[in-house]
């Protein structure tokens, strides 16, 4: 029996790991590469918030188209067919009858609303306008949406920073911990310097893992937000555009500037004066129920029954009956005479039936409201009430707006300031860092003295991508609200 050597079981292992290696490549699925732009195209149209706020546009327009039907007619038919046993009393003839009998019952009704206090025409308006202010509550989702796609596409580009930094320092730590080893073998420097570098090592890859794990929170962040339901971290991937640091000059535009074209622009400052227009249609409606209504009714009906006979009318036949005599001579009669039709009982066709007893209504239809339970009254009350909800909603509106743009304003500044703090700083520290690193390597510092200068530069690192990114985001955030795109 042939063995195999331990040498060519691992390079057999080795060829197989490789094939499936190469064969797990392959099936993975390519990576697509997302934009800015694309995300907030893609997403305002596949979005599922987006997209239910659409379905209340579609029920809002068709209440609209309901509030003006309700000017038109109403007609409505009914039929009706019966069959009964024993005693019934006969719909056409009302007779009672012990026999079994088949009837029908046709009608139509119509009504034409006349005057009801002009509720149907003011319901039209408020439904109108209720209409325009579910448009700008999608126009609001919109807007949140885009906002939230930007801040996740920031934070991953912010996170790809992050992670390029901290394996920048892993590479650092790296080669110090190799050239310390060098020295602590060459007796330069003590074995404890070694240790801890090679913790530093440790944390600089917990460091870089935890970057990564920020990365993939994000790109889910971003991949629920577009609805994207097949996709997944590994097969996505943003575009990451040329961001050039924050300047010095004065931002260009005062927050009072910012929040006078923004009152005129964002959709949630004309939703909420729109509420308060709808909120005075209410109250037209309350009221319009303390006046009569006058509605114009008609109806049509007919019907059949199998138990009504018809009847045909013979010629008239005279009868002459003597009742008596005039001073009991016979001679003299007192005779009393009838005229008679005689009857012939015979089948009454349904059809017939139908035409005869059709029969026809119109009318006028006044009513008078005088009392019910105050209901109207309390209506009228209820609208009011609304109404200053909604003046106070839309003065909310207006503080939320000026509040939000004067915190990104001021974060803005804040970003600005500390970008250029954080820059003269993580200069100094870099200083420092690098004068740690001779000293350590000659042995004149401890490896505690060196770690407390490079996390100063580490903490510098950091500050200014978060300045930067911050200071980035703010200002987008702020020509937004001016009515500008949002690009990188």
């Amino acid at each position: 029996m042939q063995r195999f050597t331990s040498k060519f079981l691992a390079t057999l292992g080795l060829a197989m790991g490789c094939c499936f290696f190469a064969q797990a490549q392959t099936n993975a699925p390519a990576e697509t590469v997302w934009t800015l732009q694309q995300c907030i195209q893609h997403g305002l149209q596949n979005n599922l918030q987006v997209r239910q706020v659409g379905l209340q546009v579609e029920q809002d327009a068709l209440d609209v188209k309901q509030a003006r039907y309700n000017q038109l007619p109403t007609l409505n038919g009914s039929a009706s067919y019966g069959y009964s046993f024993g005693f019934f009393n006969d719909p056409l003839t009302y007779e009672q009858r012990n026999e079994q009998n088949r009837s029908s019952n046709f009608s139509l009704q119509g009504s034409v609303p006349l005057f009801n206090g002009l509720q149907v025409q003011n319901t039209i308006k408020r439904n109108r306008i209720d209409l325009q202010a579910t448009e700008l509550d999608q126009k609001k989702a919109q807007n949140d949406l885009m906002l939230n796609i930007v801040t996740a596409y920031m934070q991953i580009l912010l996170n790809q920073e992050i992670l390029k930094t901290n394996q920048e320092r892993l590479k650092l730590t790296q080669t110090q911990a190799d050239r310390t080893q060098k020295l602590f073998k060459a007796g330069s420097v003590p074995e404890s310097n070694v240790l801890e570098l090679n913790a530093q090592i440790a944390s600089d890859e917990l460091n870089i893992i935890t970057a990564q794990n920020n990365i993939e929170l994000a790109e889910l962040q971003l991949i629920q937000l577009l609805n994207l339901e097949n996709a997944s971290p590994a097969s996505f991937a943003i575009e990451v555009p040329a961001l050039a640091d924050p300047d010095q000059s004065v931002i260009a535009f005062e927050a009072q500037e910012v929040y006078q074209t923004a009152e005129s622009l964002m959709p949630q400052i004309k939703r909420s004066q729109l509420r308060i227009e709808s909120s005075l249609k209410n109250m037209d409606i309350a009221r319009g129920a303390y006046y009569p209504s006058l509605s114009l009714g008609g109806s049509v009906s007919t019907r059949y029954s199998s138990g009504t006979p018809f009847f045909i009318v013979g010629p008239p036949q005279t009868v002459t009956q003597t009742i008596g005599f005039v001073n009991n001579d016979p001679s003299l009669p007192v005779t009393y005479t009838t005229i008679n039709r005689p009857r012939t009982a015979t089948s009454y066709s349904y059809l017939d039936q139908l035409s005869d007893n059709l029969g026809q209504y119109v009318g006028i239809n006044l009513n008078i409201p005088i009392l019910n339970n105050l209901r109207t009254r309390n209506n009228v009350q209820l609208s009011r009430i609304n109404l200053r909800n909604a003046e106070l909603n839309a003065a909310i509106a207006k503080n939320q707006l000026k509040q939000d743009i004067a915190q990104a304003y001021t974060d803005a500044l804040g970003a600005q300031k500390r970008f250029a703090a954080a820059k003269k700083q993580m200069a100094a520290f870099e200083q420092a860092f690098r004068n740690a690193e001779v000293r350590l390597n000659n042995g004149l510092i401890n490896s505690v003295d060196f770690n407390v200068a490079r996390n100063n530069y580490v903490k510098a690192q950091s500050d200014i991508i978060q300045a930067k990114y911050d200071y980035i985001f703010r200002l987008k955030f702020l020509e937004f609200y001016q009515g500008k795109n949002i690009t990188l």
